[in-house]
């Protein structure tokens, strides 16, 4: 009969043959090199760990994923990397995340609302993809795109129906002989058509107005004949309810010298809108807003063009032509700092609200609501020409300085109408 000491030396080498059957299969399975014995250093195998598949492997050939050993390379369909948690997960516990430009992969437990994740046809989405895809939240909570849902100004939701139009008007105090043109809901949205001369660059960003109107009283034209009068192509008519008598004008996008070429027609249309009885200027309700589409900014050229409204803060009030009580209340500059404003132009979003300076909530464009309404065309233009001239500005230069900006201004031979202004009020 066997002594204790003979069986515990039987164990041993049955564990021994068993541990070189076992290198053998690792090596031959790829996971543990040949030369692992002259690798080791000082053969004490510390270095050598058992993965999860079973073989031995260098520690330093492995990955370490919920706490197991996983071989980089021959366990790679076993294991991804946690963009979020910044570590190793198992695949089977991951989701896989469309972004804009960046997709990757996340533990199942971070795919939720305080990740900015979403679950959409099967999919998970981030924020930053809803954007860019024109998705948005409907009044349920459902993501719907924006071609199917109509948004209320009455309060800030997408739904399923058109909101309510205003009351039609009464038709009798109008020649019924008169064209008129439909004013539509606010939440109307038609296809865009694209505007741009034939020799430009595919590349140059593109520009949407919106100009509010208003009805200086009722002897003016009635709104859907004075929509007639200047129906145009170029642009359609919506309701607004932040106004008391009036309509908002809303272009299609145009390039900058798209515009520059167009002006008789702008010329023409804002005084046919005071000769039949409407203001803007001096309307305490009406503004112009500057959409500039959001693709032609990169991260580094939307933080220019954010902190130049930052540091410069007197100088774009006198622009807008607003009181800064006006401009705090319908277009107000926040005070960021640096980070604040390296995230928002990094998400290209980040406003909690849309009544700021440049609201990000817009899908595709960024939107300038500084300026003051107006049916003079020189100011018109003018705001138009500050637009495109500090993109144009902050794309080509680090500064954004109010000195560095009015050099870029003289060396230019456009901006005629900024440049005069900023000359008459010795800004």
């Amino acid at each position: 009969m066997e002594n204790t000491t003979q069986q515990t030396f039987r164990q041993s080498i049955a564990k021994l043959r068993t541990m070189i059957k076992l290198i053998r299969e690792s090596i031959d399975k790829g996971y543990l090199r040949e030369d692992w014995k002259q690798l080791d250093k000082g053969n004490n195998y510390e270095s050598i760990v058992l993965t999860e598949s079973g073989y031995y492997a260098f520690s330093d050939d492995c990955i370490v994923a919920e706490d197991e050993y996983y071989h980089e390379i021959e366990d790679e369909d076993e294991y991804v990397y946690d963009d979020i948690d910044e570590c190793y997960i198992l695949k089977v516990n991951a989701n896989y995340v469309l972004g804009r430009r960046i997709n990757y992969y996340t533990h199942e437990d971070n795919c939720n609302s305080n990740n900015e994740i979403y679950c959409y046809n099967g999919e998970y989405i981030t924020d930053e993809y809803m954007q860019y895809n024109g998705l948005v939240f409907d009044i349920h909570g459902d993501i719907c795109h924006t071609d199917d849902v109509y948004y209320w100004e009455c309060d800030g939701e997408y739904h399923h129906e058109p909101e309510e139009e205003d009351e039609e008007e009464e038709d009798d105090d109008n020649d019924p002989d008169m064209e008129s043109a439909t004013i539509n809901s606010y939440s109307y949205r038609p296809s865009m058509k694209f505007h741009k001369l034939s020799n430009e660059n595919e590349n140059a960003p593109f520009f949407g107005i919106e100009l509010e109107v208003e009805r200086k009283n009722s002897n003016g034209l009635k709104h859907k004949y004075m929509a007639g009068l200047i129906d145009h192509e170029h642009w359609y008519f919506k309701t607004d309810g932040s106004l008391t008598d009036g309509f908002e004008i809303v272009t299609h996008p145009m390039t900058f010298n798209y515009i520059q070429q167009s002006e008789k027609t702008f010329t023409d249309s804002l005084k046919l809108l005071v000769e039949n009885g409407y203001n803007s200027y001096d309307a305490n309700t009406c503004g112009m807003h500057i959409h500039i589409s959001k693709n032609n900014f990169t991260t580094w050229h939307l933080y220019r063009f954010l902190k130049f409204f930052v540091e410069n803060k007197e100088f774009i009030v006198s622009i807008s032509q607003r009181k800064m009580e006006k401009l705090k209340k319908w277009a107000n500059i926040e005070d960021d700092n640096d980070s604040s404003l390296i995230y928002k132009a990094k998400k290209k979003d980040g406003n909690s609200e849309r009544y700021v300076a440049i609201n990000l909530k817009n899908s595709q464009t960024i939107e300038i609501r500084i300026f003051r309404g107006t049916l003079n065309i020189n100011s018109f233009m003018k705001n138009i020409e500050f637009a495109h001239a500090l993109f144009m500005y902050t794309k080509e230069n680090k500064d954004v300085s109010l000195d560095g900006f009015k050099m870029y201004l003289e060396t230019s031979c456009d901006y005629s109408n900024l440049k005069k202004f900023i000359n008459l009020k010795n800004l």
